[in-house]
């Protein structure tokens, strides 16, 4: 020590480190300090980190506008862009992108506004055989297929609005075209609760085998 006050302290005695800031010896070192076994040392944590252990850029904890990932306090940026980790900066999203971790389509976290997500990318509208749905906590909607027999289909996979070559639709369902001569009695049923018989398009397709079914 250079004198008798505890902020005089050149080095420190066994189970101390030396804060050489305050020259004061401490049991724990300070926010934005870390502890340096080998030199017994309170040593700075990087700039971001508000707390740190082991190295100066072993965050715990990061300072206001930064975020801890693996260990490291990266730079909050704003909505439509993300962290360069080789620019070290945030750097501009895809334009169908509201939140990324990289500038391709292929990258979004959350899509844009007016924008679904489908295969990993942000779509203005879903594709052939996909109907957008609503998902609890995501600020977008998400592509599901439709049902297999489906070419296209609204709300649900199973509302279908038109079928794929080799089906006919059936309400909201696409059947295959040699059902009916086939039909069994629950078919048979159903298209005459629905009262299908009294619709032109399956007059043909469908009445003559239900009726010879009963």
């Amino acid at each position: 020590c250079t004198g008798r006050s505890p902020a005089q302290c050149l080095s420190c005695r066994r189970g101390f480190y030396h804060h050489q800031e305050t020259n004061t010896c401490v049991t724990l070192c300070p926010a934005g300090l870390y502890a340096d076994e080998s030199q017994r040392l309170c040593l700075r944590c990087h700039p971001s980190c508000q707390k740190c252990v082991d190295e100066p850029e072993k965050c715990t904890v990061c300072k206001e506008g930064f975020s801890l990932a693996r260990g490291s306090c990266i730079p909050d940026c704003e909505p439509g862009t993300y962290f360069d980790s080789e620019l070290v900066k945030c750097g501009e999203c895809h334009h169908t992108c509201r939140t990324c971790v990289g500038p391709s389509r292929e990258e979004c976290i959350h899509c844009a506004k007016s924008f679904h997500f489908q295969d990993w990318k942000c779509v203005p509208a879903c594709g052939e055989g996909f109907y957008p749905e609503e998902m609890p906590g995501l600020p977008h909607k998400v592509c599901r297929r439709c049902e297999e027999n489906c070419l296209s289909c609204e709300g649900s996979s199973r509302n279908c609005s038109r079928c794929k070559a080799g089906f006919t639709q059936l309400g909201t369902s696409c059947i295959t075209n040699h059902t009916c001569s086939n039909a069994d009695e629950t078919f048979c049923e159903m298209v005459k609760s629905n009262r299908l018989c009294e619709r032109k398009l399956f007059i043909q397709f469908c009445c003559r085998t239900c009726l010879l079914a009963g």
